[in-house]
C-alpha cells in the first residue's frame, strides 16, 4: 500500500497507511463511546493527528502503541476531530477498525515534535480554545499542594506560575496526579531552576484571567526535558531560589487573592454593604462591637445583627 502523510488523509476511504511516531496515549471512558484508548500521532513532518481506538481491540492492538515507537498504520477510518479538548489541529482523526494493522517501522527519530506557543499568543484571546497546546517555561510562585472537593469526589490541586525568557507569566492550575508530581518533583529536586514543559494543555480563564491547566489525562506534564529551551533557561534566568522567586508587593497581594476561598463570593465595598438588602442566619457568635474605619459601626448580640453609620 501506498505510504501517505498525516495531511493528507481524509474520509470516504479505509485504505490508508501512515508511518508515525507515538506521542501519548492514555485511556478515557464516555458513557457514548465506553471505554476507548485515546492516541496522539505525528508524522515525519510533524504533522499530528488524534487516533482514538475501541474496548473491542485493546487485545490485538493496545500493545503495538508504546509512547516513543514509530509504527506502520494501514487500514482505518477517518472522522471528524470535534470537541473541546483537540489534541491536533487536523481536521480529521482516526478510528480503528477490525483490519487496522500496526506494524514497527524501520524510521527511528528522537524528535519530540513540539508545537510550542509563546505567551504573548495565549495571553492575547485569538487562540481557538478548543485546541490543547504545548507550553514551556520557569516555574515560580509555587503553591501548596491543596485537596478541594470536585463534583462531590476529593481532588488535588496545586497552583503556580510559568515565566518564560523575556519575562512573562501566565497563571497555571495542575489537577490530580500532575499537581501530586510537580508537588514531588519541587520538593525532591536540587536544581533551584525547574523548567516545565505541559503538553496538550489545556487554555482557560479563572476570575477573569487566562490561565493553563492540564486537560484530564490528556495532558502530559514533564520537568526539565531534554531540549534546548531549558537550556535556555538554565543559561538566562537567573537562579536565585527560582521556586519561590521575589514577588512585589501587588504579586503578592494578587496570589493571595486567587487562592482565598472567600473570593468564591462577590465582593462588596463599604456603600455596597450599606444599600444591601441581602438577608443571613446567623448561626454562632460571641458579643461584641466592632468600628470599621469610623464609617460603619457593627453591633453583635445573640438575637441581631444591626449596621448602623457614625
Amino acid at each position: 500500500m501506498e505510504l501517505s502523510f498525516v495531511n493528507q488523509v481524509h474520509p470516504y476511504r479505509t485504505s490508508w497507511r501512515l508511518q508515525v511516531k507515538v506521542l501519548h496515549t492514555w485511556k478515557q471512558f464516555t458513557p457514548l463511546s465506553g471505554e476507548t484508548l485515546e492516541i496522539v500521532f505525528s508524522d515525519a513532518y510533524g504533522n499530528k493527528i488524534h487516533a482514538s481506538c475501541k474496548k473491542t481491540y485493546f487485545d490485538r492492538l493496545e500493545n503495538k502503541v508504546p509512547v516513543g515507537a514509530w509504527r506502520n498504520i494501514d487500514n482505518f477510518l477517518v472522522t471528524n476531530n470535534g470537541g473541546s479538548y483537540k489534541t491536533t489541529n487536523h481536521h480529521y482523526k482516526i478510528v480503528f477498525i477490525p483490519t487496522t494493522d500496526i506494524t514497527p517501522s524501520t524510521l527511528q527519530e528522537e524528535n519530540m515534535f513540539l508545537s510550542l506557543v509563546d505567551f504573548e499568543s495565549i495571553q492575547s484571546g485569538k487562540l481557538d480554545t478548543t485546541n490543547l497546546i504545548d507550553v514551556i517555561g520557569q516555574v515560580f510562585e509555587l503553591g501548596d499542594l491543596e485537596t478541594v472537593q470536585c463534583h462531590g469526589k476529593e481532588r488535588k490541586k496545586i497552583e503556580f506560575s510559568l515565566r518564560d525568557i523575556s519575562d512573562q507569566k501566565i497563571p497555571c492550575c495542575l489537577w490530580g496526579k500532575f499537581a501530586e508530581a510537580i508537588h514531588s518533583f519541587s520538593q525532591q529536586s536540587e536544581e533551584e531552576i525547574v523548567v516545565c514543559l505541559i503538553r496538550f494543555a489545556k487554555i482557560g480563564t479563572y476570575r477573569n484571567q487566562v490561565q493553563i491547566s492540564n486537560a484530564f489525562d490528556a495532558s502530559q506534564v514533564v520537568f526539565n526535558p531534554p531540549i534546548k529551551e531549558t537550556d535556555e533557561f538554565m543559561k538566562r534566568v537567573e537562579p536565585s531560589n527560582a521556586l519561590t522567586t521575589f514577588q512585589s508587593e501587588k504579586d503578592k497581594i494578587e496570589r493571595e487573592l486567587r487562592r482565598d476561598k472567600w473570593l468564591l463570593f462577590p465582593q462588596k465595598d463599604i456603600a455596597e454593604l450599606l444599600a444591601s438588602s441581602h438577608k443571613c442566619t446567623v448561626m454562632q457568635f460571641d458579643i461584641c462591637n466592632i468600628v470599621i474605619k469610623n464609617y460603619i459601626k457593627v453591633t453583635f448580640n445573640t438575637n441581631m445583627i444591626k449596621t448602623t453609620q457614625t
